[in-house]
């Protein structure tokens, strides 16, 4: 029955009134409507009367359906306020408190964990009006963070649950009410937990974090399930035995039973016996379904693959088994008719099978071996086999550089060779001022000769102090390879700047006399073979196809006085000419006839320019390496060979008048050879 206007607009006023009679502490303090602070309920207070609200600063109407709050004299009292609901919880605990909850209520409240944490929800009570399907008064729990969340539960009536856990970092709830019938409410306290905080693994199973809190069980043998909750039938695994020519052991897991089955989980590991090599999985494990895992390996004979160097190319040729006659087998052939013998079967040779493991080679695999470049030669097998015994047949090959070998070998024109062994040897300027050097600048000293790609063979005073036998700092000294041209500024692109690891002085080098003037210079990285670096060969006196003195020596060295500023600097190459052996007693008188004594000994010998031959060098200027061409043992085509080491000069002028003495190195070449190991 609808009131007349009169009565509710008095009814208007009064409630105004009562409204601001409320206490001071009920002010609206969040605007948000509706929410956990806006709890002052603007109404009358009439049993079950529909009240409509207006949310301040939103003009949005929002309506509950409230039962009358009355006091302690059972009388209506409009100033008891029912408190609002809902909230996000970012906080480590707390609780949820819903009492006496209106009709035609809906609340949602959202918390939040720390990354890597769960949230747990204990309902510790509830009184909501009960039906099966929980459709009408009823909180619902979500696995995230808002209303479209996998819900995990709704709950009314009062039986408390069990407690509840996330997935994740967040969990939601959700309240409803009809609009009939309410009762006391619900309480609720939640907190951060990890998710393996209670041990959700059975079974012993382990509880495994990840990144994102959620939580994986790792199960025992025989479990499965989210939370090892399933409990496999028990399953063994038969024997699988050991491979022939082979055995096996246990490695791991329980072991066999009887003898003959294994428990799950059980590991095998296989073996084969000498000179056989396994095919197949090393190791196999029992498993849940009773099968072992992988497959049976056998044992297979074969040769582990014999070590190279880089300088070696090898090649796998392809598999084929030799058959070779003996006089045996032409008896039995004579023995049988033609025809008997085309009527019987002939049996192909059985080839190898099973895949072996990298760096083995099947019973009879055939091993080809080359050098990868043609500035080497091969020593040892060029084919090896592999033996039943599992061995190689053969010895073992290697490279080793081709020395002595130019492109014409002979060089009948000397002038304007490129001598591909000659090492010019650099020494840093260090504290030494004045004459265009400054400090730290390299400067050319010497030459010398290349003998394998770590030794270059040395004046000895080209390294030490002079008159002393002290080495030089091997910092300070440095050996470049491929040059041609005098001027540092010319040399081109295959040129190698090497570095020294140790300088070997012969231990008879005299300073004074420079008797034994020569040493060994140690390379710290090898020398790249090329048409511009290759080594020069050693001979032994005995090696020589002519007597020494009748030898036509070339000699070879850049001008190491040459001045950059003079014309024709920067054209200036290496220098070579050929001399001859001169006879030691002339040599002394020589000198001696021109005021200079010197003693030449039998580690030396003296020679000028031979006239009949075109030459540009003058030893006195140059320095340099004496080499001699004749065949020799390795190979019947000529080859060049270290003879001598320009020691010293006394021709200031290069007018030719007096002869150089050379180092002899014949003499030296086991001492060499043993140092260049």
């Amino acid at each position: 029955m609808e009131l007349g206007w009169w009565p509710q607009l008095g009814l208007a006023f009064l409630q105004l009134l009562l409204i601001s009679s409320l206490p001071r502490e009920y002010t609206v303090i969040n605007e948000a409507c509706p929410g956990a602070e806006w709890n002052i309920m603007c109404r009358e207070c009439c049993e079950y009367d529909q009240i409509k609200c207006e949310c301040p600063g939103k003009k949005e109407v929002v309506g509950y359906t409230i039962p009358c709050c009355r006091n302690e004299e059972n009388e209506c009292d409009s100033c008891l306020i029912h408190p609002g609901c809902g909230q996000v919880l970012r906080v480590p605990k707390g609780q949820i408190l819903l009492e006496s909850y209106p009709l035609n209520a809906h609340c949602e409240w959202t918390i939040h964990a720390k990354p890597g944490f769960i949230i747990q929800l204990r309902i510790v009570m509830l009184s909501l009006e009960f039906d099966y399907m929980c459709q009408y008064d009823y909180v619902e729990v979500r696995d995230g963070d808002s209303s479209d969340s996998q819900i995990i539960k709704r709950f009314c009536g009062n039986e408390r649950p069990a407690p509840i856990r996330s997935t994740g970092s967040s969990l939601h709830i959700l309240f409803h009410s009809d609009g009939s019938k309410n009762f006391d409410g619900f309480h609720a306290i939640f907190e951060e937990i990890t998710a393996c905080s209670s041990s959700p693994c059975f079974h012993d199973g382990t509880c495994l974090l990840d990144s994102t809190g959620s939580y994986k069980c790792a199960c025992l043998a025989g479990y499965t399930g989210k939370h090892c909750e399933n409990l496999l039938e028990e399953r063994n695994c038969s024997d699988p035995g050991g491979p022939v020519n082979g055995y096996k052991k246990i490695t791991g897991g329980p072991g066999l039973i009887h003898g003959h089955y294994a428990k799950i989980g059980t590991v095998l590991t296989f073996f084969c016996n000498s000179s056989y090599v396994l095919s197949g999985n090393e190791m196999r494990t029992c498993q849940q379904n009773g099968e072992w895992s992988g497959k049976q390996p056998i044992c297979i004979k074969a040769c582990r693959e014999p070590k190279i160097s880089d300088l070696v190319r090898r090649k796998v040729l392809p598999m084929q088994v030799q058959s070779r006659e003996t006089p045996l087998h032409q008896l039995y052939s004579s023995a049988f008719s033609k025809q008997k013998l085309q009527d019987a079967p002939t049996k192909k040779p059985v080839l190898p099978f099973g895949d072996l493991p990298p760096g083995y080679q099947h019973l009879h695999t055939q091993l080809q071996y080359e050098c990868i470049s043609p500035f080497y030669r091969r020593l040892g097998s060029s084919r090896r086999t592999c033996l039943r015994t599992g061995k190689w047949s053969g010895r073992a090959p290697s490279c080793i550089p081709i020395c002595g070998k130019t492109e014409n070998v002979s060089a009948p024109k000397t002038q304007g060779t490129r001598w591909p062994w000659q090492a010019a040897i650099y020494r840093r300027a260090g504290g030494v001022h004045g004459g265009g050097l400054h400090k730290d600048a390299w400067f050319l000293v010497c030459s010398g000769a290349l003998v394998n790609e770590r030794t270059v063979v040395v004046a000895a005073h080209c390294v030490t102090d002079l008159g002393r036998v002290t080495v030089i700092k091997t910092a300070d000294l440095k050996v470049v390879l491929g040059k041609f041209y005098r001027d540092d500024d010319r040399d081109e692109k295959s040129i190698q700047s090497l570095r020294i690891s140790a300088i070997i002085l012969h231990p008879n080098y005299d300073p004074i006399l420079l008797d034994m003037d020569i040493a060994i210079l140690k390379l710290l990285d090898k020398a790249r073979m090329s048409t511009r670096v290759q080594p020069i060969c050693l001979a032994a006196p005995r090696d020589l196809s002519t007597s020494f003195q009748e030898s036509r020596i070339t000699v070879a060295g850049w001008n190491v006085l040459a001045d950059s500023r003079s014309p024709g600097y920067k054209d200036d190459t290496l220098r070579s000419g050929v001399v001859r052996v001169a006879d030691s007693l002339l040599c002394e008188e020589q000198h001696e006839a021109q005021g200079i004594p010197v003693s030449v000994t039998d580690s030396m010998f003296c020679a000028g320019r031979d006239p009949t031959a075109p030459s540009d060098i003058c030893t006195a200027e140059t320095g340099g390496i004496a080499a001699v061409s004749f065949p020799g043992r390795a190979s019947p085509e000529p080859r060049w060979h270290l003879v001598g080491l320009v020691s010293w000069s006394y021709d200031k002028t290069c007018s030719h008048s007096l002869s150089t003495a050379f180092t002899k190195v014949l003499p030296f070449k086991d001492w060499i050879e043993r140092n260049m190991k």
